[in-house]
């Protein structure tokens, strides 16, 4: 235990005063504040001293409550601690960098949260937890660097340093010396092979050969301004063959293979090549897009028939020319994809569904709308379209559901979607299943499916068609990039039953080579 000496000296005391320290405390070793009494006791003999007294005592600091740290930021006006990770910064020491740009990171603190950083009037990227990073480019010789933080308070702290950009070395230009290499050459992209490239696969494998008889010192892959390769070279490596492209076959001094995640829309990939002291770049963009395929489209509408006891309607070809409408204003439908069949017969439904084998890919989706009579045939358990040539008495010219499930299950798209507005449309669903969970809207694109939305079940529809009204209103009020068929559906679904008879119907077509997905209307920008 350390021991606290009280030296007192007492000069010029008036006589008959008596300077005693009562009950010295000694330090504990712990923090705290060395408090000192002074008493002085009277004593009516003029002869005898009066008594000085000093207690000495340690008071320990209390620790801050919660509410006393709410009132310190609530009273905060002490800028955020700004500390830098990279470059390293030596005091007395100048920083010196080789490249066109600084990727300068760090980290700042404070207790009322980061409003924003600011370096060189460039916004870094901040992360939750304070740390911070920027590419900020650079002038030969000295650059100022400034960092600026503000806290939520509008409290701005600040640093500032130098960062001086080298200047390549080189011999002045003579008749023998040889021309600057074409950078076009030296840096050969395989992969994208050629600029504004669109893919839907998020993960890309970035490619290029780098060919020179040059002294390389590294070699930098940036993706959006952030460095995400670099490959630094030893005394060792630097005039050898470093890598083989079995690909191309060709010798490179090295050979760029590195796999990154795109970003959603355009990705800018530049390589940096740093040899004899000069920076050599080239750049390329790529796109990624996670829905890149065709979208294709039939439309039917029946309302005029041959055989008179059939009744005609007034509404299918005026609906379907509202979803026409629709699909090519407000999303990526193309006019020369959509087939609209106007009182078509069967051979003519039969043979537009037969050309579409032909037409479609597998990485394309398709949507079918009909509108017209329907019928419920319930010995048979089966349900029918019935086309213009349809007659009442014999059903030679109505098309079946099995009929058309057959050719939903051999068109081989990524997605189809069929939409019906017609009596006894339920009728496709032999089972109807729930909702999908839950599920990121990527992962149900890449899923195939086969799904129907009807305006009823097993029941009759008027002409006029209510679910026609707020399928298109849905449709085209909808501002979201995507949006799927069981979303399209649930924003319509109370509308429908609330201002008409029926109730519409959503899920899988059964044993058609639905695998859980969905199909995704994409909105046009």
């Amino acid at each position: 235990m350390k021991t606290i000496a009280v030296v007192l000296i007492i000069m010029a005391l008036p006589l008959g005063l008596l300077a005693q320290v009562d009950n010295p405390v000694q330090s504990s070793g712990s923090s705290g504040n060395l408090n000192f009494s002074i008493k002085k006791e009277a004593n009516t003999d003029t002869k005898s001293s009066g008594k000085l007294q000093f207690n000495i005592t340690t008071v320990k600091t209390e620790e801050k409550t919660e509410a006393a740290k709410e009132e310190i930021i609530a009273k905060d006006v002490t800028p955020p601690f700004i500390n830098i990770n990279q470059p390293v910064i030596k005091v007395g020491f100048k920083t010196q960098v080789e490249g066109k740009t600084l990727v300068l990171s760090g980290k700042v603190e404070d207790e009322s949260g980061i409003f924003e950083v600011m370096v060189n009037d460039i916004e870094a990227a901040v992360a939750i937890d304070g740390s911070f990073q920027a590419t900020i480019p650079l002038a030969y010789g000295d650059n100022e660097i400034v960092i600026k933080a503000t806290d939520i308070k509008m409290n701005v702290g600040s640093k500032t340093f130098v960062v001086e950009r080298k200047a390549a070395e080189f011999t002045p230009a003579t008749a023998a010396t040889t021309e600057k290499p074409d950078v076009n050459k030296m840096i050969v992209w395989y992969a994208p092979i050629k600029p504004g490239t669109v893919t839907d696969k998020e993960v890309f494998n970035a490619k290029a050969c780098i060919k020179t008889d040059l002294t390389i010192q590294s070699v930098v892959l940036y993706q959006n301004g952030w460095e995400v390769f670099r490959k630094d070279f030893n005394e060792s490596e630097r005039k050898i063959v470093l890598y083989q492209d079995a690909e191309k076959r060709d010798s490179c001094t090295f050979y760029l293979n590195e796999k990154i995640v795109l970003q959603g829309g355009e990705n800018i990939l530049k390589i940096d090549v740093l040899a004899d002291g000069v920076v050599y770049s080239r750049e390329v963009n790529i796109s990624y897009n996670m829905i890149t395929s065709n979208y294709h489209a039939l439309l039917i509408g029946v309302q005029d028939y041959n055989d008179p006891a059939i009744r005609d309607l007034d509404e299918p070809i005026g609906d379907a020319q509202k979803v026409y409408d629709v699909l090519v204003n407000f999303y990526t439908f193309e006019p020369e994809n959509i087939t609209f069949l106007k009182n078509p017969t069967k051979a003519d439904i039969i043979g537009t569904l037969h050309k579409m084998r032909s037409t479609i890919s597998e990485n394309d989706n398709l949507l079918i709308f009909y509108a017209g009579h329907g019928y419920w045939d319930a010995d048979m358990n089966n349900g029918y379209w019935l086309p213009s040539d349809a007659n009442q008495d014999n059903p030679v010219n109505w098309l079946p559901n099995t009929d058309l499930t057959n050719y939903l299950s051999v068109i081989k798209s990524r997605h189809t979607l069929l939409i019906t507005d017609a009596c006894f449309s339920g009728g496709i669903f032999k089972t109807r299943d729930a909702f999908n969970e839950n599920r990121a809207m990527e992962q149900l694109y890449k899923l195939p499916s086969r799904k129907a939305i009807t305006s009823g079940s097993l029941n009759v529809v008027p002409d006029k068609s209510v679910f026609l009204l707020y399928l298109t209103k849905r449709l085209s009020d909808n501002q979201e990039q995507y949006i799927t068929a069981e979303q399209l559906f649930s924003g319509i679904r109370m509308a429908v039953i609330n201002n008409s008879p029926n109730i519409p119907q959503y899920g899988t077509i059964q044993n058609v080579g639905d695998e859980g997905g969905d199909f995704i209307f994409i909105r046009k920008k």
